[in-house]
């Protein structure tokens, strides 16, 4: 009677094992990968729900986008904005790609709007971000003019 296991058991032990890491590390990369996704979208969800919400309090909006968005001052703080406070907009580095989605203020008069748009990128969680925003959902009339009541 054996008190051990022969060698072609524990081969056959580690290559099993070998299999389900093999399955399992891109299952769990995919799932990091899609938690930045989900993250990054909220964060840009957010930020338009705030601008929107300050300047409907307001009455205004300021240059620098920053001061009505403290998810924007969030970003930059983590280095991940460059914000343009002449044109009124902000650049947020998603993934790899600096200005993947750029969130500005489009005013005319007495009308303001609040957009975004999205630069062309080769970067996966940048491009998953764009394909969950839709550009097509705005722009978002602020106040003005184009306001139906």
């Amino acid at each position: 009677m054996k008190n051990a296991f022969t060698m072609v058991e524990l081969i056959f032990v580690i290559v099993i094992i070998g299999i389900l890491a093999a399955i399992a590390v891109p299952r769990l990369a995919a799932t990091r990968d899609d938690a930045l996704i989900a993250k990054n979208s909220q964060y840009i969800m957010g930020i338009m729900m705030e601008i929107s919400s300050y300047i409907v309090a307001k009455g205004e909006s300021k240059n620098d986008l920053r001061e009505m968005s403290s998810l924007l001052q969030t970003l930059d703080g983590q280095g991940r904005l460059v914000v343009d406070n002449v044109g009124k907009s902000a650049k947020v580095k998603i993934g790899k790609q600096v200005g993947c989605i750029v969130v500005d203020i489009n005013s005319s008069g007495t009308t303001e709007l609040l957009g975004t748009s999205f630069t062309p990128t080769t970067d996966r969680i940048c491009h998953q971000v764009q394909a969950f925003i839709k550009e097509k959902d705005y722009p978002l009339v602020l106040r003005g003019r184009l306001i139906k009541y």
